[in-house]
C-alpha cells in the first residue's frame, strides 16, 4: 500500500494521540493507587486496623492463617484444664493420731488426702471427721469445729469451737491423748515444733482439768503405740 505525505503525517498525529491518552490514563492509575495506598496507611496507624475494602480484598491464604491461629488455642485451652484436673487429683499420704482400742495410746492412722493449698487445716479436718480403720477411736470431740489456723516460726496456733471443751468425756488420759492426737498430727510437717490451742480465739488454761494448755506443746512420741 502506498502511503502519502498527507497519509502518513495524519498517522503519525493519530499514534501521538493515543500515546498521550495512554500516559493520562497511566497517570491517572498511579495517581489513584497512590492516593489509596496513603489511605488505607493513615486508617491504619490511626486505628491498628486495615481499611474495610482492604480487609474484603485480604488473601485466602491469610484468612486460613488467621482461622488456624483460633484453633490454636484450644488445645492450650485443654492442656490448662487437664493440668489442673491433675493438681486437684493428686493425693499425699498424711498420718493422723487416734486413740486405740483400749484408749491408753495414739495408733497412727496413714490416710491418702487430696493435695491442697493449706494442707495442715486439711490434716486437721480429717482428725475431727474421725478414724476410718477398725480398733480406733476419735479423739477430738463431737461437734467441734476449725475456725482457724496458722503457722510462724515453728509455732502452729490452732483455733476450735468451744464444742472442743464443752463437749469432751474427762479424765486425764482422754485429755491427754486429746491434746496429743492434736498435736503429734500436726507436728508430722517440719514446719511445725509445737502447737498452741485456742478456744474461740482465746488462750485457755487447760482443757479437761489436768494438763497445762497455757503454754505452746510439743511432740510427744512416747504416747504413740503402733505395735498393737
Amino acid at each position: 500500500m502506498i502511503l502519502t505525505k498527507m497519509n502518513v503525517k495524519k498517522l503519525l498525529a493519530g499514534i501521538g494521540v493515543l500515546l498521550m491518552l495512554g500516559l493520562t490514563a497511566g497517570c491517572r492509575e498511579a495517581e489513584k493507587y497512590s492516593l489509596d495506598r496513603l489511605k488505607e496507611t493513615h486508617y491504619r496507624m490511626i486505628t491498628g486496623k486495615q481499611l474495610p475494602s482492604a480487609e474484603k480484598v485480604a488473601d485466602k491464604g491469610q484468612a486460613v492463617d488467621e482461622s488456624q491461629a483460633g484453633k490454636q488455642e484450644e488445645p492450650e485451652a485443654v492442656e490448662t484444664s487437664a493440668g489442673e484436673a491433675a493438681r486437684e487429683s493428686k493425693k499425699v499420704t498424711v498420718a493422723l493420731c487416734f486413740a486405740d482400742q483400749n484408749g491408753d495410746y495414739l495408733k497412727t492412722e496413714t490416710r491418702e488426702i487430696v493435695m491442697v493449698p493449706g494442707l495442715a487445716r486439711a490434716v486437721v479436718q480429717e482428725l475431727i471427721n474421725g478414724p476410718q480403720e477398725d480398733g480406733l477411736s476419735a479423739t477430738i470431740p463431737e461437734g467441734t469445729r476449725l475456725l482457724d489456723i496458722n503457722i510462724a516460726d515453728g509455732l502452729c496456733t490452732l483455733d476450735l469451737s468451744s464444742e472442743f471443751r464443752e463437749n469432751h468425756w474427762g479424765g486425764s488420759s482422754g485429755e491427754i491423748l486429746t491434746v496429743y492426737s492434736v498435736v503429734n498430727t500436726l507436728t508430722q510437717f517440719s514446719t511445725v515444733e509445737q502447737v498452741e490451742i485456742l478456744i474461740e480465739g482465746q488462750k485457755i488454761d487447760t482443757l479437761a482439768g489436768h494438763m497445762d494448755l497455757s503454754v505452746p506443746v510439743g511432740r510427744n512420741t512416747q504416747i504413740i503405740n503402733n505395735n498393737q
